[in-house]
Formats: structure tokens, C-alpha cells, sequence
């Protein structure tokens, strides 16, 4: 889609464009795919040669060459695309870790509406809505695919999937997957559109976006729904009635429970903190 949109000077069809991939031997190494890279940072290197390419094509006049016509003349009909984020302002102080560390982000809120048995500790959620800016959409289809999925995902997340007993959780089924009847049928997903200056046609990519936090969100409705807070998925039948008594019997629920990092991260926070790196950059001005 990145090639036929940059390629529409030429009038291709989507049938002319042969996509080749899985192949070391002729793709180059682009990466891993995660938070979006993949739509980002490749998609503005397929723009980087398509531009490439349009160049060589072009003729004086502004129509451009065949195939054949650039042969005849010893024009070179391959073109690699390079993009980076060097010089972006992605920037990250090495002893803080303060700064900005992406070049553009995608934004997305979500809201959830559940319903609570205080009989049982079930939980049954009623709807799930997304309302994401991510640029430019170019295949309505795919992102909303992507956002149905993804919040279908973080609903299973949040209330049924564990896979801390390995002896137990062996297949999907045990995993405790959502089935149909657990999605609910009212789903919304909504758009804003705000071209990103750096993005690939001016987006930027949903990638992890729909999972991101809808479990979140129905683990804030269960509270709203009955008090009961819930810090370790899944928001299991279990937990939720364990918690509901303890409101019963107390009226109030014990104090958030803190979360032991570990000693690797203090120790490491500590090294930086006696190690300091000097170094001079433009964004953040003299040396510090």
C-alpha cells in the first residue's frame, strides 16, 4: 500500500506492485517489528526509493521512462530505501533517562462497561470503545481488524488469561482464552486524524495500540461497578469475591500492595549514578 501510494504518478494498479517478502536473499534486513517500527520506520524507507525510483524515471518533459527505455539509456532500475531516526530530536539523557525516545507516537483512549455477579465474582463485559488518532488511516479494514482484535485480546487478558502454571496452562482452552460469548456483541472504534509530520503518508502505525490498556479500563469499571480493586491479572471469579468480602467484613480494602523490582534494577540505577556519562549534544545544549 506504502508503494502504490508513492507510485501513483505512474498510474499502477495494485496488481503491478509484486510484493517479495521472507526472502534474505533479496529483502533487506529491516529490523524488529514492534510498537509500530514496522509501518513507520518501513514504510518511509519504501517512500525514501519510490522517490528514488521516480527520479530516475522522470524525464525532462516530467513524464517518465519504461522499463526498457531506462535500460537503453544505463539507468539503473533498483533503488534502495534508508530511513532513520538519526537527528529527529529523538534524544535520551543516558544518566536520567529524561527525553523524548520516539519520534512520534500513536494515542488512543478506551472505555468499558461491565457488569458484576457479587454472587459469584463473574464478570460480563457489555462494550468496549476505542477512540485512537494514529494519522492517516490507510486501510480502514486492517486498523479496525486490528482494534477489534486487539481489544478482544486485552479483554482475555484481563479477566481469564494465565499462563503462570505451565503444568496446567498447556493449550489455548487451559490458557483461559475469551470465547465468543464473553466478547461483547457493542464494540465501537472511532478515529481522529492528525497528520504526523515524520510518518509515512502521515501516519504513524497502531501496532500494540489496541492492547495497550483496555484492561485497564474494565479493570477501572469493575471497581466503579462493586470497589473491588484488582492489580494482578487476570480479575479472576476468585479474586473479585476474596475482595468483596474483605469489604464486607471491613468496609475498606487493605493499602495498595508495593511491587519489588528486584535488586539488578536498584543496582543498576546506582552504577549510572556513580558512572556518569559526559557527552555534548545539540538538543540539550553544553556538555552536562
Amino acid at each position: 500500500m506504502h508503494a502504490h501510494e508513492c507510485l501513483r504518478p505512474l498510474g499502477l494498479k495494485p496488481e503491478q506492485i509484486i510484493l517479495i517478502q521472507a526472502d534474505t536473499g533479496i529483502c533487506p534486513i529491516s529490523g524488529p517489528a514492534g510498537a509500530s517500527r514496522s509501518h513507520y520506520m518501513n514504510g518511509n524507507a519504501i517512500a525514501d526509493a519510490a522517490n528514488k525510483l521516480l527520479n530516475a524515471m522522470r524525464k525532462p518533459e516530467g513524464t517518465y521512462r519504461t522499463y526498457d527505455e531506462m535500460v537503453k539509456e544505463g539507468i539503473p532500475t533498483k533503488y534502495l530505501g534508508v530511513f532513520d531516526t538519526t537527528g529527529m530530536g529523538v534524544d535520551l539523557d543516558p544518566n536520567t533517562g529524561a527525553g523524548d525516545p520516539t519520534p512520534t507516537y500513536s494515542y488512543g483512549f478506551f472505555l468499558a462497561e461491565v457488569e458484576v455477579d457479587t454472587t459469584t465474582g463473574k464478570v460480563q463485559v457489555l462494550s468496549l470503545a476505542i477512540e485512537q488518532d494514529i494519522g492517516p488511516v490507510g486501510s480502514m479494514q486492517a486498523v479496525d481488524g486490528q482494534s477489534y482484535g486487539g481489544m478482544m485480546q486485552a479483554l482475555g487478558m484481563a479477566l481469564s488469561e494465565d499462563y503462570s502454571d505451565v503444568k496446567k496452562h498447556t493449550n489455548l482452552v487451559a490458557c483461559g482464552f475469551p470465547y465468543i460469548m464473553d466478547v461483547p456483541d457493542d464494540m465501537h472504534v472511532g478515529y481522529q486524524v492528525t497528520p504526523r509530520p515524520t510518518g509515512p503518508h502521515g501516519s504513524t502505525g497502531c501496532a500494540e495500540l489496541h492492547s495497550s490498556s483496555p484492561h485497564s479500563a474494565i479493570l477501572n469499571a469493575i471497581h466503579n461497578a462493586c470497589g473491588v480493586k484488582i492489580h494482578e491479572l487476570p480479575a479472576t471469579p476468585d479474586k473479585i469475591l476474596a475482595q468483596l468480602k474483605i469489604l464486607k467484613e471491613k468496609g475498606t480494602l487493605p493499602p495498595d500492595k508495593k511491587y519489588w523490582l528486584g535488586s539488578d534494577l536498584n543496582e543498576t540505577i546506582a552504577e549510572i549514578k556513580a558512572n556518569p556519562v559526559t557527552l555534548k549534544s545539540e538538543i540539550r545544549g553544553p556538555a552536562v
